[in-house]
């Protein structure tokens, strides 16, 4: 074989390995993937919204590689293969229009697919549920969905297994539009209020996101869409309020609990404290609590409301074929609550998947236990899953349907209609009813719609609250 056709096999099999791109300076390049996009966040804005940083999701993103807003290149940052982030100037969002984003590798002529971006943001209309008076139905938010998309909170959703849980309002809830599209959609399946967990400090102990973002976005927005909105105080290190900052706490409380669409009950701000225990631990005593608790209320009586309504979460065991249910009841709670909660149930001596039944056992059994032991009123709580394995936490998780999850939400209902001396309001105001929880998605507790289950969930929960 001669030299000529030595060099011909070389650069045949060079072309191969270089998309044919043999002789051309630009072969490495053109070696280059097309980018694939799988999500956006957010995925929606306002029109005239301020500027924002556009989180984009895919795969084969090379460094250099731009983000494309209807072809218009934005300013870029490269993360890792499957992630970039870009900025879009508010100039961007001046006028409604269909926006397509795509993402380009450098030197390489075809874009990937394209995302769309609902420019305007596209509000649903009120349902027949919206108008439901069967029960005041609250729902926990869990407020940590503002971060970057590598914030631990994001462990195993957008990049792992469970990327089909991601909200049809984008991963992020850290604009208007995403909140209000929530806002509207817990509305129309007949959710009358959040329950905000909120966060002491949260910017100072936690930089990489704002834990209380949505909460403000929330207070800020003039159209809530009939929403209301409550405050969880979650006192878990490294958010525990100390004594000495009791005070700035309940300035910070008050500039919430003085919002005409703040969440009333017996015509007093409700705030949900949790957990009982770690509020004794923090102030020393159960009287210490109580002195606590007399200042917050006296707070609010300096602002014209009559005081505060104040709900202990005690924490809960299920141990089905294991053990008698546990639970920390008290027949007289010295701190001063004025009634009980919990947030949801914990499940024990099962592991892998169970069924959905057996969490709403857990349910039951506490419902059964406040009948026996406690003496004071108590806000039922109907739990809509668990499956924390995008955050590798526990081996258990449960199989859920929507009719199984509406099921417990209805029974509920009837159990505090049924047990009207339990009720903090008493008839004929409908019963207090919370729901754990609208987005606890990476936990598997959540109502709000998904890619994977879209709005299934809340449809259901609609059908049976609008009869």
């Amino acid at each position: 074989m001669g030299t000529k056709s030595r060099v011909g096999i070389t650069c045949v099999i060079g072309c191969l390995l270089l998309w044919c791109g043999c002789g051309s300076p630009t072969a490495f390049h053109r070696s280059s993937p097309v980018a694939s996009l799988k999500a956006i966040s957010p995925n929606s804005s306002r029109v005239g919204g301020a500027g924002f940083t556009l989180s984009v999701v895919g795969s084969d993103f090379v460094s250099g590689a731009t983000v494309q807003w209807n072809e218009t290149s934005l300013p870029t940052s490269f993360v890792n293969t499957t992630y970039l982030t870009a900025e879009v100037p508010a100039s961007a969002l001046s006028a409604a229009e269909p926006v397509a984003i795509t993402v380009l590798n450098p030197a390489f002529s075809n874009a990937s697919n394209a995302l769309n971006f609902a420019l305007p943001c596209v509000i649903p209309a009120p349902t027949p549920a919206a108008a439901q008076s069967q029960a005041r139905l609250g729902a926990y938010f869990f407020d940590g969905w503002s971060g970057s998309l590598t914030n631990m909170h994001f462990q195993g959703l957008p990049f792992g297994d469970y990327e089909d849980r991601e909200p049809l309002s984008g991963w992020q809830d850290n604009t208007t539009c995403s909140v209000e599209q929530q806002l509207a959609w817990a509305r129309n399946i007949g959710i009358d209020f959040f329950v905000f967990d909120w966060y002491f400090n949260a910017l100072a102990n936690d930089p990489g996101e704002n834990l209380n973002s949505a909460l403000e976005v929330t207070k800020s927005l003039p159209d809530r869409h009939g929403m209301q909105f409550a405050i969880l105080y979650v006192d878990s290190p490294p958010f525990v309020i100390q004594p000495a900052d009791w005070n700035a706490a309940i300035d910070q409380w008050m500039s919430y609990m003085t919002d005409p669409g703040y969440v009333l009950v017996n015509g007093k701000p409700l705030l949900i404290v949790y957990d009982m225990g770690m509020m004794v631990q923090t102030f020393g005593s159960a009287d210490s609590v109580a002195g606590a608790f007399d200042e917050l209320r006296a707070a609010a009586q300096a602002q014209g409301l009559p005081g505060v309504y104040i709900v202990g979460v005690m924490p809960t065991s299920y141990t089905p074929g294991c053990a008698q249910p546990a639970f920390f009841l008290n027949e007289s709670v010295p701190e001063g609550y004025d009634a009980l909660t919990v947030y949801n149930y914990s499940v024990g001596c099962v592991s892998e998947s169970q069924p959905f039944s057996v969490l709403s056992a857990a349910g039951h059994s506490t419902w059964g236990d406040i009948l026996r032991h406690n003496l004071s009123p108590f806000i039922p709580v109907a739990g809509d899953g668990w499956d924390a394995r995008p955050w590798q936490e526990g081996n258990i998780w449960f199989s859920r349907s929507p009719q199984e999850v509406t099921n417990f939400v209805a029974d509920a209902i009837e159990w505090a209609n049924s047990n009207p001396q339990f009720r903090p309001e008493p008839s004929p105001a409908p019963p207090l009813v919370l729901i754990e929880a609208w987005n606890e998605v990476g936990e598997g507790s959540y109502l709000i719609p998904t890619v994977s289950e879209g709005t299934s969930y809340g449809d259901s929960l609609a059908e049976m609250l609008a009869h």
